[in-house]
């Protein structure tokens, strides 16, 4: 959760666990924050909820540091990873290829 002055708070991402949140949280805070309300975040709180899925409450567990800067985004996201495996697939394929013409 980040703690904005005067008031107010933004929530930054959830996780099954405080190491998720923590892995996790310098990325949200790209997403999430906007560049004009980062000045005025004044903590981030990890929280866990105490109680039941029904009636509980949000504990805070520890401060986390402030981010300093925005991620850089890689690519465009999606898909990234199966256009790089296609290349490679092509190059080894190209590559098996060109090894074969020559023993021939």
């Amino acid at each position: 959760m980040a703690c904005l002055s005067p008031s107010g708070e933004r929530l930054l991402c959830v996780g099954e666990s405080s190491s998720q949140v923590r892995a996790a949280y310098t990325g949200a805070w790209g997403e999430v924050i906007r560049d004009e309300d980062r000045p005025t975040v004044r903590a981030i709180s990890l929280q866990k909820w105490s109680g039941q899925f029904w009636s509980g409450q949000w504990e805070h567990q520890m401060f986390l540091a402030l981010p300093t800067a925005r991620p850089a985004k890689a690519g465009s996201g999606e898909g990234d990873g199966e256009v790089e495996a296609e290349e490679e697939a092509e190059e080894s394929d190209a590559s098996a290829t060109a090894k074969s013409k020559k023993k021939a």
